[in-house]
């Protein structure tokens, strides 16, 4: 075949791609060149496959022929495909290679502290830090600047936070596992959510203690199955805590109302139940919220964390609790020998008085924002999706339908957390948590497409055909 014929054919060569946009915020090049890196990854086009023509392809989406330019050298740079003059565009081999995990099983904020922030803090930091300060033991309540500072951030979303109840931890989990073990007794209780945060559950595991579950509906916890329990509970002769994370629960994403919390409140203080509120989420609530350290600061361990709001990274945890228990919770930290970072302190404490840390907490707050309309226009077909306002969102389904979807997404390169388990006797209900803040929000989009396309292929909990959920990934 001589050189000319060859390349008549080219051509004439019909790609095999179907066009489409991925959704999202970014420029129209930019995610025609992902709907493509997809769909490459994906195996829907094959290694050497034609791209379509430039022109044909901005005919067909009604984009300019500079966008579909732009996504073509977009794709050049990458790697993944290859122009050859007088033929067109190809798909290279690198393909094979590109396909990476896209991590939504943990539950992190998206990333929006740029490394110029950081290394200006710390090189800040540097030439103003108290080495006699820096190598005093402040540990676990640092300073009174610091807790005032830090006081003052988290009265934005609780009116009653108060420095002089407060001790710093490594993290929110580290003050959930020390307030628990404060707590821990033979005849302690702990009631939760009946789909439980999953780090609850490992701690609780960890220290013997007895977890119950609490019948929800889509404001969280129900006052009077809550009342049942702690009936119950009472006539085993036994204590009742309560843990509850109010806002954007993890793992299903409900958020209660104002009158709920008031409600399970007058239970709680009626019962002489102990409250542990997990406020990790408190930038996502509404302004008019209240939490129950403001309704029973008497019964309240409060918990909230700059690790889950602003970067892993920042090892910061902060516990308030009623003043007649500082001392006890002080002792278990000293014996676990686990501390917070005094970097952390430092840094935070530097953001609060900067005002860095309320643009952090607005730009996080939006973004997490794009991402849950990223997710909830591809779910919008799919029944039994929670969307909120945080950092994740929940697929509801039973045990084994979740494990099915669990199993399917990680042979296409998706991790998601273990299929949650209900604590509720009998109760088979379930559900996947999918956490959106890790990935950039081309691998969110494209991941998450994937997950509803194998719920429809698997027959769980759709509202349309494939076709009218293709139909709506596409629009």
């Amino acid at each position: 075949m001589s050189r000319d014929t060859f390349l008549g054919i080219c051509m004439l060569m019909k790609s095999p791609w179907e066009p489409w946009i991925a959704p999202g915020d970014e420029p129209v090049y930019q995610r025609l060149a992902a709907a493509i890196a997809e769909d490459l990854v994906n195996g829907k086009i094959a290694p050497g496959s034609r791209l379509p023509a430039q022109r044909d392809l901005s005919y067909r989406l009604g984009v300019g022929l500079g966008t579909v330019t732009k996504a073509y050298g977009l794709l050049a740079r990458q790697g993944l495909a290859s122009s050859f003059h007088g033929r067109g565009m190809f798909v290279t081999s690198k393909i094979l290679t590109t396909r990476k995990m896209v991590d939504l099983s943990l539950n992190v904020p998206p990333n929006v502290i740029s490394e110029k922030l950081l290394s200006g803090t710390l090189a800040s930091l540097a030439t103003t830090i108290d080495a006699d300060t820096y190598r005093a033991c402040t540990f676990p309540k640092g300073t009174l600047d610091q807790r005032m500072a830090v006081a003052g951030w988290l009265q934005h979303y609780c009116a009653s936070a108060d420095a002089e109840r407060m001790i710093f931890c490594n993290g929110g989990q580290h003050a959930l596992s020390t307030v628990l073990t404060a707590l821990v007794a033979p005849d302690i209780c702990l009631a939760t959510d009946e789909l439980p945060f999953p780090g609850l559950v490992r701690i609780s595991h960890l220290l013997g203690i007895e977890l119950v579950g609490i019948d929800t509906d889509p404001e969280g916890l129900l006052p009077e199955a809550l009342e049942r329990i702690a009936c119950e509970v009472a006539s085993r002769k036994k204590r009742l805590v309560l843990f509850t994370n109010p806002t954007a629960q993890n793992p299903t994403g409900r958020t209660m109302s104002r009158s709920r919390i008031k409600d399970i409140a007058v239970i709680c203080q009626r019962r002489d139940i102990l409250i542990i509120e997990d406020d990790v989420y408190a930038s996502f609530a509404a302004h008019d919220r209240i939490c129950f350290l403001d309704l029973a600061p008497e019964r309240t361990y409060y918990i909230n964390s700059f690790a889950t709001l602003f970067t892993p990274g920042l090892r910061l945890g902060v516990l308030i609790a009623p003043s007649h228990q500082l001392d006890n919770l002080v002792r278990v930290l000293r014996a676990q020998g686990a501390t917070d970072s005094p970097i952390s302190r430092l840094i935070v404490h530097k953001w609060i008085a900067d005002g860095v840390a309320s643009h952090i907490s607005r730009t996080t707050s939006a973004e997490a924002a794009v991402r849950n309309k990223v997710a909830a226009s591809i779910f919008s077909s799919i029944s039994d999706a929670w969307i909120g306002s945080g950092f994740h969102m929940f697929l509801s389904m039973r045990h084994s339908a979740a494990f099915a979807l669990a199993s399917a997404a990680r042979e296409r390169g998706i991790m998601v957390t273990d299929p949650a388990v209900s604590l509720s006797d009998g109760n088979d209900q379930s559900g996947i948590r999918l956490c959106l803040g890790g990935p950039t929000r081309l691998e969110l989009s494209a991941a998450l497409r994937e997950i509803a396309t194998l719920q429809v292929q698997l027959g769980q909990g759709t509202k349309a055909t494939a076709k009218d959920l293709g139909d709506n990934m596409n629009a």
